[in-house]
Order: structure tokens, then sequence, then C-alpha cells
């Protein structure tokens, strides 16, 4: 009886051994390293930020959540989402993975580092534009045209940045800005006119023409100062 009982702990402790030597080590687990993206905040919606990427010609608009995510300034010091503003170039660290949403989203974001600062030309132009756009329906004007003429103001990244930015906050409003073909029927011309002066100050004139109201036109210098767009005096 003895002999059986010591035979059958033998054989547990070979099993548990044999289960214990199959199992990989808990500190052993891979980690893909991060992935890292420089970008540029172009507009902000709450703690979502919507960006461009600085490097190349892809013009794709971006998001990521700045919640609770670490933030680091110009110094390197600790920040949080609401120091991040429109016009500021980021460093991002994410996983790899982009999901395929429009604006695309990136997915596992791990770090974010402010590297510099540039104009907020989107958020400035477009609070600009909302505050001329008049309150048509998409029955009475199905389609908006914003078109620019003299100097350059929007890279064609940040153009394609402003279209969505019109439209999200201008719900069920089709907005193109530049158009590769232009129409006349019940279609909304937002005209803006660019001219640069000295000492980073530009002459901005914008003509709406919502077709269903009497065009309404707004000028105005602006100044660009420490990297933002402000009203001139």
């Amino acid at each position: 009886m003895r002999k059986h009982f010591f035979r059958s702990l033998v054989v547990i402790l070979c099993v548990l051994f044999a289960c214990t030597a199959c199992q990989s080590p808990t500190n052993a687990k891979e980690t893909k390293p991060a992935t890292k993206v420089d970008l540029e905040i172009v507009y902000k919606k709450n703690q979502i930020c919507y960006s461009i990427m600085t490097q190349g010609s892809n013009t794709t608009l971006y998001t990521f959540n700045a919640a609770a995510q670490p933030i680091f300034d110009l110094n390197g010091k600790s920040a949080t989402a609401t120091d991040l503003e429109p016009g500021m170039l980021v460093s991002l660290e994410y996983d790899g993975y982009i999901l395929e949403t429009y604006p695309a989203q990136f997915s596992g974001v791990s770090s974010i580092r402010v590297t510099g600062v540039d104009a907020n030309s989107v958020e400035f132009l477009g609070s600009l534009i909302s505050g001329m756009f008049p309150s048509a329906t998409p029955e009475e004007v199905a389609r908006w045209e914003i078109t620019f003429s003299g100097d350059d103001f929007l890279s064609e990244k940040e153009k394609r940045a402003l279209e969505y930015k019109i439209q999200e906050e201008w719900t069920d409003a089709n907005v193109f800005v530049d158009p590769d073909e232009t129409r006349t029927k019940r279609t909304g011309h937002i005209k803006i006119d660019v001219q640069k002066g000295e000492d980073n100050t530009v002459q901005l004139t914008i003509r709406v023409d919502s077709v269903v109201q009497d065009p309404a036109e707004r000028k105005m210098t602006v100044l660009l100062s420490d990297g933002k767009w402000t009203m001139g005096h």
C-alpha cells in the first residue's frame, strides 16, 4: 500500500514538473517598439487633436486623443491635453496601427512631445468663415465651394483639413476647397483673397454668396505673431 502511494506521488510530481517546464516565463513577454510620426495640430475639439503629417505630400487628416497621455512641452516638462494648441508641432508615439476611419485615427498612443510651433492657419481661418457662414439648408444650397486668390495662405494639406472642419461645424454641408470642377446650380461660393503685407501682416477679404441671401463681404488685416494669427489693428 505504501509502495503504491509513493509510486503515485512520483508520477504526480513528474507531471507537475513537465507542466512547469512547458510554461513560458511571465517576464518573457515581447513588446513591440513604438512607432513615431511628426505631426502638426491644425485644430482641436475638446481633447481630440486633428493633425496633418509635416513630412511628405500626404494630405490625409489624422486624429489622436490626447486625454490621459504622457505629454511633454518644448522644454521637456510634463504637460496636459489642455496645453496642446492648433499650430503646435508634435512627435507622436503609437503602436504602429492606424484605424481606417475618416479622419484616420492613430491607435495605442503612448506619448506626445511638442517639438515646435507653426501658424494656426486652419483654426483661425475656419473661425472667420464660420462667423460668416449663412444659415442656408442643404435643400437651398447643396454644395459650398471655398476658393482662394492672391497669395498662399493654406497648404494643400491644410485645405483638406479646412474642408472637414467646416463640414463638422455645419452639419450636412458639402464643402469643397479649391475643387477641380466648379458648379453653379444650388452652389454657394466663399471666395478668399489673400494679400501679404509687411511685418507678417496679411489683408484678407472674405466674400460669401449663398445664392439665397444677399452677398456678404468682410475685409480685415491679420497678423502672425509668435506662431498665432490674430486680428491686426
